[in-house]
């Protein structure tokens, strides 16, 4: 049920219409008003049918319905609208009724009228319905339930379903749609359509620049593609929307770890945890930096132990903390974190490169080129330079000298001076360094680096 402002009532006179014809019926008495609505008596008796001023404006902002009645006109170039207000039931009366008519200035006012009687409500309810705020609710319910709809798809992996579902929402709704392409981005990036993705995310944003995801998730994509400038603006522009939001801080504080810009990292990873202390991804983070950038497994294992006591199911974090405890010489701990990961039925690309590498440093050759072989299968495997280079020292290791040759030339073409230089101190490779193959090789990367 509308309610109306009848305050300030005097500041509304100056846009009441100038009297001309209308097809509104006669404005109803005093006494017809205060029997309908009798709590507007004292206004009434103080500014008459001007107390309706405010109403004007309210009815303008707030309509219940529109409706283009042009049809119902001599002058059918005249294109005149009626704004409803519905007071108590949809369609009864009473009703508040304002008549406007397209100017060259815009929108002006032709009239006004308080109807009571339901028959005149019917006779002004013809022509064309532009707009009803009853149907734009269930459009919006609709839209929510086919929205949804496409999360809980999207949770279940059911992408192609989850698409065509967003896109039915995308297609009925009018208004309000920033979330549903950020949603739509969201689907898009986990098919890996990373550009169609970022469409979606900028779509996002030009509608609601108030709304911080869309900004994490472009930067969250740049940051994947190293893309550290473009990473730090969307990020940092996520953080200044939501400075509480623990997850943003975090990716952010993810970022400035990647740029070795420690001190600003960890200023930010405190203000994440005294914000969420449940969130694991800041140990997380933590303990990615210090098994990766610092060389220090045992403060990592640290940090993915009191992770993993906050979410026990991030296989990203159970796989390093595999790693590292491998590197501290734990065998017994990391089969045993080994086999919970194992357990997972769709693993991540970097899961799985995890599994190579942890399968050869524990010298379980055919489980590593198991999952090598499944690594390729990936669309965009993880580190592809590191997972083939991991392929040729197993090749190597075992005899199959040719198939790591082949091997370590896909590693070098991924990653070039860097899988070089790896090879070039790696004791299991030896055999290789003196040969003219791998002479080549060091001379294609060479000239790959300077181009």
């Amino acid at each position: 049920m509308a309610t109306k402002d009848i305050d300030n009532t005097v500041d509304f006179i100056d846009i009441l219409p100038e009297p001309r014809r209308t097809l509104l019926p006669s404005f109803p008495s005093q006494k017809m008003i205060s029997s309908v609505l009798p709590e507007f008596g004292v206004t009434l008796d103080k500014f008459g049918i001007a107390g309706f001023g405010s109403w004007i404006a309210f009815t303008l902002e707030n309509p219940d319905e529109i409706w283009d009645i042009r049809d119902s006109l001599d002058d059918p170039d005249v294109r005149v609208m009626l704004y409803f207000c519905f007071f108590g039931e949809h369609l009864r009366v009473p009703a508040f009724c304002v008549e406007v008519k397209w100017a060259d200035e815009g929108l002006e006012v032709n009239g006004f009228v308080l109807l009571t009687q339901t028959d005149e409500l019917e006779a002004l309810r013809t022509g064309n319905l532009l707009f009803s705020a009853e149907k734009e609710w269930e459009r919006e319910k609709l839209v929510r339930n086919l929205n949804d709809s496409a999360l809980m798809k999207y949770d279940k992996d059911l992408l192609q379903d989850a698409l065509e579902l967003i896109d039915q929402a995308i297609r009925l709704s009018k208004v309000g749609r920033a979330y549903l392409f950020n949603n739509r981005g969201l689907i898009r990036w986990k098919m890996d359509l990373t550009d169609q993705a970022k469409v979606d995310f900028l779509a996002s944003i030009d509608l609601d620049r108030e709304n911080g995801d869309p900004y994490f998730n472009l930067g969250l994509i740049c940051l994947d593609e190293s893309d550290y400038d473009k990473a730090l603006h969307y990020l940092g522009k996520a953080v200044e929307i939501d400075p509480d939001d623990s997850q943003f801080l975090a990716e952010l504080g993810h970022l400035y770890l990647e740029m070795d810009r420690e001190k600003e990292a960890l200023t930010l990873f405190e203000q994440a945890f005294r914000n969420d202390p449940n969130d694991a991804q800041v140990d997380f983070h933590l303990g990615h930096y210090f098994l990766y950038k610092k060389r220090q497994p045992r403060r990592a294992v640290k940090h993915y132990k009191q992770g993993l006591e906050k979410d026990p199911t991030d296989e990203f974090a159970l796989a390093d903390f595999a790693v590292a405890h491998m590197i501290l010489g734990n065998r017994r701990k990391t089969m045993q974190i080994y086999k919970l990961i194992e357990k997972s039925s769709r693993m991540a690309p970097y899961t799985v490169s995890r599994l190579v590498y942890l399968n050869l440093q524990m010298g379980y050759y055919d489980k590593a080129l198991k999952y090598y072989e499944r690594a390729l299968v990936d669309k965009e495997p993880f580190e592809p330079e590191w997972l083939h280079y991991n392929a040729a020292l197993i090749y190597a290791r075992t005899g199959r000298y040719n198939q790591a040759l082949e091997v370590l030339d896909l590693a070098v073409q991924a990653g070039g001076e860097a899988v070089i230089d790896k090879a070039l101190t790696d004791v299991v490779l030896q055999r290789f360094k003196r040969t003219p193959w791998f002479r080549k090789l060091v001379r294609l990367s060479n000239k790959r680096h300077e181009g």
